[in-house]
């Protein structure tokens, strides 16, 4: 099974494994006392190749997250990397917070894996970081919060 690896900002998942060939949604969730995350991710039906929408809902509850991080969206615009083959699941998504004049920046990255090729549950890790972004820079940073936890991911069919 060919490997496929994809940097592209605006897309998510791509199966490309034979037992992800009627994969329509893949559900990825997290819950432990630092963040709760929903993700979903659908596909078109005529090509499995191209995503029709990446989303979800995350919510950082640690006292020291800034507020704007307590419940918000994700969307495929925070997207940076993404990997999926016939056994692994990996993304990376980033959002700067507000958007026009940013003060803080959020990155997760995931990383699960499935027993075979026909398995439809993904079990894992991820990787979050909030940090204060300084003098309003994207380049250096204080981390405010660094954690990581378990998460899995399920193939949706029909």
């Amino acid at each position: 099974m060919a490997k496929k690896t994809l940097f592209i900002t605006l897309l998510f998942l791509c199966p490309l494994a034979s037992g992800v060939q009627a994969t329509e949604r893949i559900y990825c969730a997290s819950s432990d006392k630092i963040v709760d995350i929903s993700l979903e991710s659908g596909f078109s039906s005529k090509d499995q190749e191209k995503l029709v929408h990446f989303r979800g809902m995350a919510g950082v509850k640690d006292a020291a997250a800034p507020r704007e991080l307590r419940r918000f969206q994700i969307n495929s615009d925070m997207l940076r990397q993404y990997w999926v083959d016939e056994r692994d699941l990996r993304f990376s998504i980033q959002a700067f917070t507000p958007p026009s004049q940013p003060v803080y920046r959020v990155t997760m990255s995931m990383r699960t894996d499935r027993s075979s090729s026909t398995a439809t549950r993904f079990n894992g890790r991820y990787e979050l970081k909030v940090e204060k972004l300084k003098m309003g820079s994207t380049v250096g940073a204080e981390i405010l919060i660094s954690h990581t936890a378990a998460i899995f991911c399920d193939i949706k069919q029909r």
